[in-house]
């Protein structure tokens, strides 16, 4: 079994992405790279996992961006599943890994993600409720990460149920799509 272990908000999360986020840009030209999960999220807690969304235009030439990630220590590699390919990395901080989630621009997953983490990052009291129900997921779980992953999948789908109704949580690129074709 596979166990977690639940932290605060940390400022150097940000600064951990940051750092990074310049060895991924680096790898690759016409990408998007993006601070996801919890610790984007300013005051939520949780696993400590640095989440980072990439980004790409489409399928082709990603077996040359995924060479280059493992080339920067992404070394455990998913298939793609669920419109995404996840990478993750050993743990380079004393919270935990950094995780990529491999996706096409516009898609439902990259959609999802930018959604999640914008709705949020702009209604501090959920931010506040979500952390209360980590806490108690957690401790439900004890610590085990299936089952508390489990726990999280019915609050996850309301929050993107609010955030797919509120224009302000949809990421700028689905916007500029939108205004396209209306």
């Amino acid at each position: 079994m596979d166990y977690i272990k639940i932290y605060s908000y940390h400022q150097n999360f940000t600064k951990a992405f940051k750092e990074k986020k310049q060895k991924i840009v680096a790898i690759a030209k016409d990408i998007e790279v993006h601070h996801i999960g919890s610790t984007a999220v300013c005051g939520l807690g949780g696993k400590g996992i640095i989440d980072i969304m990439v980004g790409v235009k489409n399928w082709q030439g990603v077996e040359k961006l995924i060479t280059g990630l493992r080339q920067i220590g992404f070394g455990h590699i998913h298939p793609r599943e669920k419109g995404k390919i996840f990478l993750s990395n050993v743990k380079e901080s004393r919270w935990g890994d950094f995780h990529i989630h491999l996706v096409v621009i516009g898609s439902a997953a990259y959609r999802d993600l930018l959604a999640f983490r914008d709705y949020l990052r702009k209604h501090p009291k959920e931010v506040e409720r979500y952390f209360e129900l980590k806490l108690f997921w957690y401790k439900r779980a004890k610590g085990e990460r299936a089952v508390y992953t489990k726990m999280k999948h019915s609050y996850i789908k309301e929050i993107l149920k609010k955030a797919n109704s509120d224009d302000r949580c949809m990421p700028n690129t689905i916007k500029q799509r939108n205004k396209k074709h209306s």
